[in-house]
C-alpha cells in the first residue's frame, strides 16, 4: 500500500493518495460479505498442493487489481480470506 501511495501522491498530491489507500482498504475488507468474494475472476497459476483459490478483483474504475486466497479452498463458506496483492494497474511493473 505504501508504494501505491507513494505513486499517487506524485500523481494526484497527498490527499488524493489517502482517499485511494482508504478505498482499497475498505475494498479488502469488503470481499468477505455476503459471498461477495466468488464474483471475481478465479485466477490460474497459483496451484497447489494444497489446492488454492485465487480471485482478482478489479476494483476503483478498473486502475487497481487485488489478488486474495480464499480459505480453505472451494468451500462454501470460507474462513477467511487474504489479501496476496494490490496494484495500480497504471503502474510498470
Amino acid at each position: 500500500m505504501l508504494a501505491i501511495f507513494e505513486f499517487e501522491k506524485k500523481i494526484n498530491g497527498v490527499l488524493k493518495a489517502r482517499e485511494i489507500v482508504k478505498a482499497l482498504t475498505a475494498e479488502g475488507k469488503s470481499l468477505g460479505v455476503a459471498l461477495r468474494h466468488r464474483i471475481g475472476e478465479e485466477l490460474d497459476g497459483w496451484e497447489g498442493p494444497p489446492a488454492r483459490e485465487i480471485h482478482k478483483d478489479v476494483c476503483l474504475h478498473g486502475d487497481y487489481e487485488i489478488h486474495y486466497e480464499i480459505v480453505p479452498a472451494y468451500e462454501p463458506i470460507p474462513a477467511g480470506i487474504v489479501i496476496l496483492r494490490v496494484w495500480d494497474t497504471r503502474q510498470d511493473r
